[in-house]
């Protein structure tokens, strides 16, 4: 129990403050702790963010796996409509470890980088393979890749959906996503 307030303190902190602005006297007190308790579950303030990124993506990631679960059987619109309401979705859900991963994004701490790019790596292999086998066997007369190009379509649009939600507000988010969502079966349209 402690661990997980210490883990929920941190990424609240985290969001706002950013990793240098992120003590380990501001996350005890928000976890209603002593600060010294913090150093019963993790040896430093690095392995603690670390512990809280690794956190946050497979949040992420199992978010959007489920959502490709559910949906990898129904038509490319329907899969692509619902991964790109789920990137949404998950986001708006998880405000806070949407702007702590902007921060870790941003941060100068390269342990922190090089997590987060292993994270990317291996969420952008699992989505591409899950995607490519999904989309070839609905379409198998399609190259390679066009393949792709949905996909790096897919992406593309994906990412500019997370952007928007930490940008925009929510009606524009909404709209956002309507746009995303046309502009995806637009394109696929055009290439199935």
């Amino acid at each position: 129990m402690t661990k997980s307030k210490i883990m929920e303190a941190t990424i609240k902190n985290f969001s706002v403050y950013g990793y240098q602005g992120t003590t380990m006297r501001k996350i005890a007190e928000e976890a209603d702790i002593k600060a010294s308790s913090i150093y019963y579950f993790f040896s430093n303030k690095q392995e603690l963010f670390i512990e809280v990124i690794r956190f946050i993506l497979d949040h992420h990631f199992t978010s959007m796996k489920s959502v490709f679960e559910i949906n990898k059987s129904k038509q490319l619109h329907t899969l692509f409509s619902e991964l790109l309401k789920g990137i949404v979705s998950h986001h708006l859900k998880s405000e806070r470890e949407t702007k702590a991963y902007i921060m870790i994004v941003s941060s100068p701490i390269r342990d922190f980088k090089l997590e987060v790019q292993d994270y990317l790596d291996s969420y952008n292999t699992w989505l591409v393979d899950h995607l490519m086998e999904n989309i070839g066997e609905k379409h198998p007369n399609l190259h390679k890749s066009e393949v792709k190009s949905i996909i790096d379509h897919f992406i593309f649009i994906g990412n500019g959906l997370f952007w928007g939600v930490v940008i925009y507000e929510e009606d524009d988010i909404e709209k956002n996503l309507e746009l995303g969502i046309s502009l995806m079966n637009q394109y696929l349209n055009q290439i199935l």
